[in-house]
């Protein structure tokens, strides 16, 4: 055995420093037992030490920068998705309460509607009442009535019977007048629906 050889063996001299340490050897002209081959064998295998160390530095500093790019990239992208998620829940919630007040108001000024036209409606009525009872003491001394024989039938007849036929009555006009009036000021003064709703309840009847 032979110093070079002993050394190599000695430190585990990887084959490609080894080879680069022999050759360095033969290039200086040194024997295998010159103590100057220990000095090349150290240097070479430092050297490939050196290199080797560079490279898994190199190769795990990469990695590390990879995995922190990744561990980056998923935080950025729960982020955004949790923000999503806020952001359409936020709008859900905007859009429920705006519905809800819209809906509120809505109602708020049907009832409010609602109650002028009852008030309208009364009113009119106790108008149109007071004109009616008016004009008819007014006139009574001018009507001339020469045969009074409805007058009798009237007086023979209950007061039940007389509200019910008149309250029968009244329903028939009113029917009437909600099939064949075009008039918005008869229709309001009579409660009734428009006309297009009571034209669908009869479309709807004949569907049936």
């Amino acid at each position: 055995m032979t110093i070079f050889n002993d050394t190599a063996e000695a430190l585990c001299v990887d084959p490609d420093a080894r080879n680069r340490a022999w050759a360095a050897v033969g290039a200086s002209g040194l024997s295998p037992d010159d103590p100057e081959v220990v000095r090349l064998l150290i240097t070479e295998h430092v050297n490939s030490q050196i290199k080797k160390l560079s490279s898994d530095l190199a190769l795990s500093a990469g990695k590390a920068i990879s995995d922190f790019n990744d561990a980056q990239a998923r935080g950025e992208a729960a982020a955004q998705a949790r923000l999503e998620a806020r952001t359409t829940e936020l709008a859900q919630t905007v859009s429920a309460r705006l519905a809800t007040a819209i809906e509120q108001t809505l109602e708020k000024r049907a009832d409010a509607k609602l109650d002028n036209a009852q008030t309208t409606q009364w009113a009119c009525g106790a108008i149109l009442f007071g004109i009616g009872l008016y004009l008819g003491m007014a006139c009574e001394g001018y009507v001339n009535v020469p045969d009074d024989q409805f007058n009798r039938w009237l007086q023979a007849q209950a007061p039940y019977f007389l509200i019910l036929a008149g309250t029968v009555t009244f329903f028939v006009i009113r029917l009437a007048f909600a099939w064949t009036s075009t008039s918005p000021v008869i229709r309001f003064l009579l409660a009734l629906p428009p006309r297009d709703v009571t034209r669908r309840w009869g479309k709807r009847e004949r569907d049936y």
